[in-house]
């Protein structure tokens, strides 16, 4: 499995929001073929992050990387950069 770990930074008074539209592009890609595990979560110091497993690299690519894939129309339908700001991610494959 191929892990990656999202953080991003919250707009500040669009918490709510922010967690409203995430759901809603968590549920997307839920149903989208190569995903195997997706987990939303609020940090401690009022981040956001999201840890995806995928099938493969490969899986990732198609939905993540790829400017018309699922995520980036996703993304785009439910302006999740209006509500907040990808910082970091982090990308590996599952060793345990």
């Amino acid at each position: 499995m191929y892990v990656v770990a999202s953080l991003w930074s919250i707009t500040p008074g669009q918490e709510e929001e922010f967690v409203a539209r995430g759901g809603k592009i968590a549920d997307l890609l839920r149903q989208t073929g190569g995903i195997t595990s997706f987990l939303g979560f609020r940090t401690d110091d009022g981040h956001g992050m999201a840890v995806v497993g995928y099938e493969s690299k490969e899986a990732y690519d198609r939905i993540v990387t790829d400017p018309n894939g699922p995520f980036a129309k996703a993304a785009a339908e439910y302006k999740i950069e209006e509500v907040g700001e990808w910082i970091q991610s982090w990308r590996g494959e599952q060793t345990h």
